[in-house]
């Protein structure tokens, strides 16, 4: 039987800390971002608030926030800077 290797919270720390702070709450867990999307990013499965059983369930979306925020900057790259 295999077993199966369950993430630590400095593992997930080390991972989504920078964009995320990461809480243990009343036996679960909750991350909100350090810096808050829009409302309008929601359209492409963003959000600003995450909330999960365990840590393992919290890292998944975590992870599935980073390829959405990658599906919403390519769909508005940043604009370039000015050459002022």
């Amino acid at each position: 039987m295999a077993t199966v290797k369950r993430l630590t919270f400095a593992e997930v720390r080390q991972r989504h800390g920078r964009t995320w702070e990461i809480l243990d709450f009343y036996g679960g867990w909750v991350a909100y971002r350090r810096n808050p999307w829009s409302t309008t990013a929601a359209r492409f499965g963003v959000s600003n608030l995450l909330g999960a059983d365990d840590l393992d369930d919290l890292a998944r979306q975590l992870d599935e926030q980073a390829t959405a925020e990658s599906r919403r900057k390519s769909r508005y790259p940043p604009l370039p800077p000015d050459d002022a």
